[in-house]
């Protein structure tokens, strides 16, 4: 991946706020991504697997947030012509404490502009992106995801991931499609299951994407029916959910800038919950938020285990 070390030198750079000193180690520390659906941050309290958490730090809107872009997109150029807009659109409007950066999900995963406030260079990048190739999303968003995590561990900022992508199972380079093995044998399972390599694909990434610490999301430009794709589909939002992400899915051309706009504005209004965990906790562990008068929305199962030790 090109240009990583670039990329987590300017985390430093998209805060103001000075850090605060750590607390002394009690056990790992997590980023939930949560939402304030009503009330106020005031008061607020976190159990992990009904013990009580440690709340470090509370990100919010006004804080610093790094918004990895990451084009995945080589099929239908009307659909791609529309999201570009769409992003486009979303980018503009954002306010100075988000720094966008764009990739690309092609041949592995590749910097086209750096996050930054200059939303003319995330514009143009993401106007200019090749569009040929192959479909990159299941090769890309563990690393994906990691950098977007290394990049917040850097300063007090707030950071996710965000796939625009048309990619479909037989358009990856890993064969996906399960062919029958034996056509003479009736109980082949490959006959009756031919959607299981894709789901086995999807739950080992979700598994392996549950420790992170950056929500992943992801705007699908074309729904498909077929029986692979929609395992595939299922698959793709089982993943960005592992990471409290979310998924949009476009079934004609006219959604798509709909669900751009609303992953956007997912992101931008999304707080970033910092905890130090109670000691010797399940490998899944059980979280709730709670607030005097307030109404948040996150997941409440996670993976305690972390990607990196502090």
């Amino acid at each position: 991946m090109t240009r990583r070390l670039h990329l987590l030198l300017l985390a430093s750079a998209v805060t103001a706020a000075p850090a605060r000193p750590s607390a002394p180690p009690r056990g790992r520390r997590r980023r939930i991504a949560a939402w304030l659906a009503s009330g106020s941050a005031g008061g607020l309290e976190a159990t992990v697997e009904g013990r009580q958490a440690a709340i470090e730090r509370i990100l919010s809107p006004e804080d610093g947030l790094i918004l990895l872009l990451v084009l995945d997109m080589v099929e239908d150029i009307t659909r791609i012509g529309a999201a570009r807009d769409a992003a486009a659109a979303a980018i503009e409007p954002l306010p100075s404490n988000v720094w966008a950066g764009v990739l690309s999900a092609q041949d592995g995963l590749n910097v086209l502009a750096d996050p930054s406030p200059d939303r003319a260079a995330a514009i143009a990048a993401i106007q200019n992106a090749p569009t040929t190739g192959r479909a990159g999303f299941l090769e890309t968003v563990d690393p994906a995801a990691r950098l977007a995590s290394a990049l917040a561990r850097k300063a007090p900022v707030r950071s996710a991931v965000l796939y625009l992508t048309d990619s479909e199972v037989g358009n990856y380079r890993e064969d996906f499609t399960n062919p029958v093995i034996n056509y003479s044998d009736t109980r082949d399972l490959s006959r009756r299951f031919p959607d299981a390599l894709i789901r086995e694909k999807s739950a080992r990434l979700a598994a392996a994407l549950s420790p992170s610490d950056a929500p992943v999301f992801a705007v699908h430009l074309a729904f498909l029916r077929d029986r692979l794709n929609e395992a595939y589909q299922t698959g793709l939002q089982q993943i960005v959910e592992a990471t409290g992400g979310q998924a949009w899915f476009c079934r004609n051309l006219t959604e798509i800038p709909g669900a751009v706009a609303a992953a956007f504005e997912r992101i931008r209004s999304m707080y970033s919950i910092c905890l130090r965990l109670p000691e010797r906790l399940p490998k899944n562990a059980t979280l709730q938020l709670s607030a005097p008068g307030a109404d948040w929305q996150y997941r409440t199962r996670f993976t305690a285990k972390a990607w990196s030790h502090d």
